[in-house]
């Protein structure tokens, strides 16, 4: 039902206020800043999660209980990880939707179905920042009003530096926010295997 409301959100959004949004953020003048590049770049988020899982998989091996920092940690590199290949190398490729910039200056918007370009949709910057901040909305839920006010600031930002529509958010924050809920399901289910096997072995 998510995905459903997700993709109302998204198909209204494409529809009715892209393009008002995007006019609208214009004047304010941050479109040098989409031309100077992220301030966050990919690998440096690769980077920060690999260390994330490398910390976690340590604890695996030495077959101690990871503190909480340690595997929220760990779940939300594996979320990002996950996320941004979905993202990074699927769904834009395949949409491959013009960025605001084009829209604004040369007057081209729309879906370039399937011709494996460098698109706006999903947001990769919402991704990841949903991958991380789902996860640490579970393990963390006293912070969760900063959170919100995170993906927030960082919608303005996207759209005022005209890198992406407000659809382009939407898409990219669920991409992000489903991966942590898969990662998380899968982490719940292997501690509940192996709590029973230790249970079983006990029993012996």
């Amino acid at each position: 039902m998510a995905a459903f409301a997700v993709a109302g959100a998204v198909a209204l959004s494409i529809r009715f206020l892209d393009r008002p949004l995007a006019r609208a953020f214009a004047p304010l003048g941050f479109s040098p800043a989409a031309a100077d590049g992220t301030p966050i770049e990919l690998p440096l988020m690769i980077a920060v999660a690999g260390i994330a899982v490398a910390a976690g998989a340590l604890y695996l091996r030495s077959r101690q209980t990871a503190p909480k920092s340690v595997e929220a940690g760990m779940l939300a590199g594996i979320a990002l990880l996950a996320s941004v290949c979905l993202v990074e190398f699927l769904f834009k490729p395949m949409f491959c939707r013009a960025v605001p910039m084009q829209y604004l200056w040369d007057h081209v918007y729309g879906f370039h179905w399937l011709q494996w370009c460098d698109g706006s949709f999903p947001s990769g910057h919402a991704d990841q920042a949903a991958a991380i901040l789902t996860v640490a909305w579970v393990y963390y839920p006293r912070w969760r009003w900063l959170y919100l006010l995170a993906m927030a600031g960082l919608a303005f930002a996207l759209m005022a530096g005209e890198w992406h529509f407000l659809s382009d958010v939407i898409a990219g924050g669920f991409v992000g926010a489903f991966s942590a809920w898969l990662v998380m399901r899968f982490a719940k289910a292997a501690r509940a295997r192996q709590a029973t096997g230790a249970r079983d072995t006990q029993a012996f």
